[in-house]
């Protein structure tokens, strides 16, 4: 039985997951057959203004679905692809209480078996606006420069986010002493 992964919020600078909490520590936890929460979120945005638009895909598998995809703030999604999201806003989103953790939309989703793993992916939309395929975002500061999203969890071949299985490993480096230093 897998257990809830808590952790702190991603250190990285311009990060992008699936969390199961409004703050960006929680990307693994055990949940019942249902309909369940979970939430995108952008941390540590370097923009000094926030997030003035976005652009990922984004999928489920295993035995859930995604049920409905609630963009905060006012904002739209232009994406026509199965998953794909390219989202502008009317004004950068900043969230004074979860901020360094930015909140960019509310995922339904409904879990109908607890036997298998669930697993969320995000990588780049296939007409990408960064230089590199990746997912991206507008500077709040600045709507000409398109910034990098980094997953968490290392890249797009890891999932950012799991229920009911093993969890994914954030590929920080750290030294055996660091790691020891946790347990004194």
């Amino acid at each position: 039985m897998a257990v809830n992964g808590y952790a702190q919020l991603d250190p990285d600078d311009d990060g992008i997951g699936v969390y199961f909490d409004p703050c960006a520590c929680v990307n693994c936890i055990s949940m019942d057959m249902g309909i369940q929460t979970a939430f995108l979120v952008i941390t540590h945005p370097t923009s000094p203004q926030g997030v003035g638009g976005w652009e990922c895909k984004m999928w489920v598998d295993g035995p859930a679905f995604m049920t409905n995809v609630a963009l905060q703030g006012q904002a739209i999604n232009a994406g026509t692809r199965p998953g794909e999201f390219i989202v502008g806003t009317a004004d950068p989103q900043i969230n004074p209480f979860t901020y360094p953790a930015i909140v960019v939309a509310e995922l339904t989703f409904f879990i109908e078996d607890v036997a298998a793993p669930v697993n969320w992916w995000i990588d780049s939309i296939l007409q990408h606006s960064h230089d590199e395929p990746v997912p991206a975002y507008l500077d709040g500061s600045d709507p000409n420069i398109v910034k990098k999203l980094q997953q968490a969890t290392g890249g797009p071949q890891y999932p950012v986010a799991t229920v009911n299985g093993d969890c994914a490993v954030s590929t920080e480096a750290e030294t055996w002493g660091g790691v020891k230093a946790l347990f004194r």
